[in-house]
C-alpha cells in the first residue's frame, strides 16, 4: 500500500508493510509496532509514541520528529538521512551500527542509549541534547559537537574521541575516561 500527502491523528497505527510519502501523522500510537518494513519519506510526526517498537534495518528519508516518544525503541541498523528530532525522548534507545547521515537532535532526551558502532556518521548534530550514560563505543567522534549537551557519564573509548568538541566543564570530566588525576594547586 502506498499513501502520499495523507493525515492521520489520534489513532493506532497497526500496518505491516507500507509506504508513506508527505504525510502527517500527529499523537498516532506506534508503540510495539515492528515498522521494519514501513518506508517513511518526506512525512512529519507530531506528538506520536514510537515506545518499543523495532525499526530494525529501518530507511527514513527526509522525515520531522516533534514531541515524539522513542522509549527503547530498536533502530539498530537503521539508515536516516535528512532526519530531524526536536524535543524528542529517545531514552534506552538502539541506533548501534546504524548510518546517519545529516541527522539533528535538538533538545531531546537520549539518556542511556546506544550509539554503538555507527557504521557512518556525516553531519550528526547534537544540540542541548541529554547524552547521561549514552554508550558511543567504537563510534569515530570526529567533528561530532557535543558542547551544548549533558554527557555526564558518557561511555567511550580513548580512540573514538580524537577530534570530538566539547566544552571546558565536559573536557575535565572526560579526563577520567583518559585516566587523568587532575590536581588543583593554589598558590597566594
Amino acid at each position: 500500500m502506498k499513501c502520499r500527502n495523507e493525515n492521520f491523528e489520534e489513532m493506532i497505527f497497526d500496518e505491516t508493510d507500507s509506504d508513506y510519502i508527505q504525510c502527517i501523522f500527529k499523537n498516532v500510537d506506534f508503540s510495539k509496532c515492528d515498522l521494519s518494513n514501513i518506508y517513511f519519506e518526506k512525512c512529519k510526526f507530531i506528538n506520536c509514541d514510537f515506545s518499543n517498537s523495532i525499526y530494525s534495518k529501518f530507511i527514513s528519508k527526509s522525515n520531522e520528529y516533534v514531541n515524539s516518544k522513542f522509549v527503547g525503541i530498536n533502530m539498530m541498523a537503521a539508515h536516516l538521512e535528512n532526519v530531524s528530532f526536536k524535543e524528542c525522548t529517545l531514552k534506552y534507545s538502539n541506533l548501534s551500527e546504524s548510518i546517519l547521515n545529516k541527522v539533528i537532535f535538538n533538545d531531546c532526551d537520549m539518556s542511556e542509549s546506544n550509539f554503538i558502532n555507527l557504521r557512518k556518521i556525516n553531519k550528526l548534530i547534537f544540540n542541548n541534547c541529554k547524552l547521561i550514560r549514552t554508550d558511543f563505543s567504537d563510534t569515530k567522534l570526529d567533528n561530532i559537537d557535543l558542547s551544548t549537551c549533558d554527557i555526564s557519564g558518557i561511555r567511550v573509548k580513548i580512540t573514538d574521541l580524537r577530534g570530538l568538541i566539547v566544552n571546558s566543564n565536559q573536557a575535565i570530566a572526560l579526563s577520567n575516561i583518559l585516566g587523568l588525576k587532575i590536581k588543583d594547586n593554589m598558590y597566594f
